[in-house]
């Protein structure tokens, strides 16, 4: 009877989710195992102490500081060696009649483990009882203090385990945190240096090698759909006389001018670019023809303000190529006819001025 008591008891250890649940397992079982009218059970975990104390019915009780069970239970533990009433040991310390005094006349202290004890089991009766017949008792307490220390270090170790689970959780998390963070900022900084290899840093628009990129993209998807486009080479008229008479600065602002005149004259969907250092491309998926292109451009020209100071007027030449779908010449060619019409218009003017 007493063994199954036991098996059973370890089998809902296995159950407990912690000290304190253990602790009110064991008193229970007590009274069950030893058939005591009350018993209390102490035990450290290295920082606090916890006490479960239960009477004959296995209901759990208050225990007051100054309780003399929880005094009894201390000395075992601090002694190293069990504690039997009536018959107590002379130099225990104890008093008999504080005991006698709650009704109590039998009771045994066991501590455990016996070697270096965490904690201690303390049963009591009403009745009188022999040392020799509490003495029988002994090896049931010993084996509930077994079972129990072994509980109890059951669940110090699934703490510590889960504790060092949470820890290694919480170090994997704050590792995936920084590693998205390095991900994000190499992506932001790929992003930055890929951004800058594209961009003609005076006037924020493509550079050629951006125009290359995103205007093959656009030109491939106009073959594939079979829509025409269009490829316009652009070269702004005197800037050398101006670098000459005006210097660089104010060059570089006329530059400045003609990128902002596009931008204003094509979508956002359109690829402009400044491929050179007075020469604009841009390729668009537009169905319009040239001299419609032309004239849009002429009105965003006209449209746009100098300041009041400013020393030049725009001018500039373009070459207009409209790109067949179906035609097997590359961009580079398309651009390269662009850019021949674009001296024939230059060439012509000039002649004709």
């Amino acid at each position: 009877m007493v063994l199954r008591r036991l098996l059973a008891l370890a089998r809902d250890f296995l159950q407990a989710p912690d000290l304190r649940g253990i602790l009110d397992l064991a008193g229970r079982a007590i009274p069950d195992l030893l058939h005591s009218d009350g018993s209390l059970l102490v035990v450290h975990d290295g920082e606090r102490e916890f006490v479960s104390e239960f009477g004959r019915h296995h209901r759990p009780m208050p225990t007051p500081e100054a309780s003399a069970l929880l005094r009894h239970a201390r000395r075992a533990m601090s002694d190293r060696t069990p504690i039997l009433l009536p018959e107590i040991a002379g130099d225990s310390g104890m008093r008999e009649d504080e005991l006698t005094a709650l009704g109590i006349a039998s009771l045994i202290a066991y501590p455990f483990p016996p070697v270096r004890p965490v904690g201690a089991l303390v049963s009591m009766w009403y009745r009188q009882g022999s040392r020799k017949e509490l003495a029988r008792l002994i090896p049931t307490l010993r084996l509930l203090g077994e079972i129990t220390g072994a509980a109890i270090g059951n669940v110090s170790s699934r703490k510590l385990l889960e504790e060092r689970i949470v820890t290694k959780a919480s170090e994997i998390e704050e590792a995936a945190r920084l590693h998205a963070v390095e991900l994000q900022r190499r992506d932001s900084v790929e992003e930055e240096i890929h951004r800058i290899s594209v961009t003609d840093m005076m006037t924020g628009l493509l550079n050629r090698r951006g125009f290359f990129l995103h205007a093959e993209r656009s030109y491939k998807l106009a073959r594939r759909q079979q829509v025409p486009s269009v490829l316009v080479f652009i070269d702004i008229d005197g800037l050398k006389g101006i670098n000459d008479a005006y210097g660089h600065d104010v060059g570089d602002s006329l530059i400045e001018d003609m990128a902002h005149i596009l931008q204003q004259c094509f979508r956002d969907a359109d690829v402009v670019a400044r491929i050179g250092g007075d020469e604009f491309a841009v390729f668009t998926i537009d169905a319009s023809q040239p001299d419609v292109l032309l004239a849009r451009m002429h009105k965003s020209l006209a449209d746009h303000t100098l300041r009041p100071d400013c020393p030049y007027r725009i001018s500039f030449s373009t070459g207009i190529v409209q790109c067949d779908p179906s035609s097997e010449l590359s961009l580079s060619d398309h651009l390269q006819r662009a850019d021949q019409l674009m001296y024939a218009e230059k060439r012509k003017r000039l002649s004709e001025s």
